[in-house]
């Protein structure tokens, strides 16, 4: 039992072996409360008997650093290892970068984490993982006595925005505007492919099997991993989708070496750029007229109309400052599953088409009725109700004429000649296929199966 000393500190021994006479050997712990004397204890135990000696405590951002860098950025994709990087420098490092690994209480982190309520779920999961992540390492690592994130808690997120498909009248826009805007191949491909952004950016001449109409999707261009080609989101996503002939006749015209990028770079050459591409999708948005404009004060207003600026006035051109679309890229591969779905493709087809590695996600998206396929739902239904109640005419007649048939005098199954036989399980058996009257027999498996049951 610890017993507390003039000096006001809780004292014991712990043992930790014996001598070669057989003699204990103590080691003499204190601590200003019993906590600190238990935890002296464990420390003692562990470096003593166990051999597991605990490690000096260490500086979060230091430890983070280092447990990012080895045990979780190996295996990730870009995209990922961005996200994690985005979650230390921008949310996590800067609280708590320079506080000791032992001095962050649960209760600190909770309240850190309560701090993202209402935003997006991708986020508030990618923090509170990461923060998980490097206290359960902690704690195996023997530098934590516990695990303070072990409880912790996820604040509610904001509600997902909904997905919508394009109305008719936006559609006859878009596709105008793919023929006629100087930036209309990207609207195009978008459009009419139904393709991921960074996918329609990585499509290069090349992929396009023109003599087949289809085009082959193989690589992605992902600008988290510095605008270069990469790997598709899925397996799922490499795949032969059908070129529609408007695209074809859009793109027949444009057509180059087959190594070059469909979409090029103003400049380079090359792949087209983050900012380049954000710079074409506002203009054409703006062309759509599916752009807000962003109200501006007198000194920030625009002096010339945006149709009117010169070609080559790159900055000029940029109309990001000035209009916000009300859509994003990815809402025309929505779009493109809800046209799917319009016109009667089916969910695999259409799971073929967008790439996707789960009818799930298909079924997901193939929720968008529109008035016209709502009316056309209607019809069936009623025609599926309405058959229901002839079948049901039909099967009242039969069932009338099994009514009369039932109440015709019946026939004896034995004459007054005949006597069974020795066996008349095996006769009666026989009797029952041979054509016995309809006394004998039923229509009905299951009262059938019932009587040779009995019979057997």
């Amino acid at each position: 039992m610890p017993t507390k000393q003039k000096s006001g500190l809780y004292r014991t021994k712990v043992k930790i072996g014996v001598d070669q006479n057989g003699k204990d050997i103590n080691k003499w712990i204190s601590g200003k409360t019993k906590r600190e004397l238990e935890e002296a204890r464990r420390e003692v135990e562990e470096f003593y008997i166990y051999n597991h000696s605990q490690q000096d405590d260490r500086i979060f951002g230091e430890y983070a650093v280092e447990w990012f860098t080895i045990r979780k950025r190996p295996g990730l994709s870009s995209s990922q290892t961005e996200a994690y990087r985005t979650a230390l420098n921008v949310h996590i490092l800067p609280v708590f970068g320079e506080r000791m690994l032992r001095s962050v209480s649960p209760i600190e982190l909770q309240e850190f984490m309560n701090g993202f309520a209402g935003s997006s779920t991708t986020k508030i999961t990618m923090i509170a993982s990461t923060l998980k992540g490097i206290f359960a390492a902690a704690f195996d690592d023997r530098i934590l006595t516990y695990d303070p994130a072990i409880h912790l808690k996820k604040p509610a997120a904001a509600e997902p925005t909904e997905k919508r498909a394009l109305t008719p009248d936006e559609r006859v826009r878009v596709e105008a505007v793919c023929e006629t805007h100087e930036d209309g191949l990207y609207l195009a491909l978008l459009y009419y492919l139904g393709v991921r952004p960074g996918e329609a950016r990585g499509l290069q001449w090349g992929d396009i099997d023109w003599d087949e109409n289809i085009i082959h999707i193989q690589r992605d261009i992902d600008y988290k991993a510095g605008a270069t080609a990469g790997k598709l989101k899925t397996k799922s996503s490499d795949c032969l989708i059908p070129l529609p002939q408007k695209l074809a006749s859009i793109l027949w015209t444009k057509r180059s070496a087959p190594h070059t990028y469909i979409l090029t770079a103003p400049v380079s050459g090359g792949s087209l750029s983050k900012t380049s591409a954000e710079r074409a999708w506002t203009r054409l948005m703006v062309a759509c007229d599916m752009a807000e404009q962003i109200p501006q004060s007198a000194e920030q207003a625009p002096t010339a109309n945006p149709a009117k600026i010169k070609k080559d006035d790159r900055n000029a051109r940029d109309l990001r400052r000035l209009y916000k679309p009300i859509i994003t890229p990815h809402t025309l591969r929505h779009n493109y599953a809800a046209m799917c779905w319009e016109n009667d493709i089916d969910v695999y087809s259409a799971m073929r088409l967008l790439g996707h590695s789960s009818i799930k996600t298909t079924m997901n998206i193939y929720t968008h009725l529109t008035d016209s396929q709502l009316g056309k739902m209607t019809e069936m239904v009623d025609d599926m109700f309405s058959s229901t109640s002839s079948q049901a005419a039909q099967n009242k007649k039969s069932c009338t004429k099994v009514a009369q048939r039932a109440k015709e005098p019946r026939q004896p199954i034995f004459t007054k000649n005949e006597k069974p036989s020795k066996t008349p399980v095996k006769w009666a058996f026989s009797k029952v296929f041979s054509g016995d009257p309809s006394g004998t027999r039923t229509r009905d498996t299951l009262i059938k199966s019932q009587v040779l049951y009995r019979l057997s």
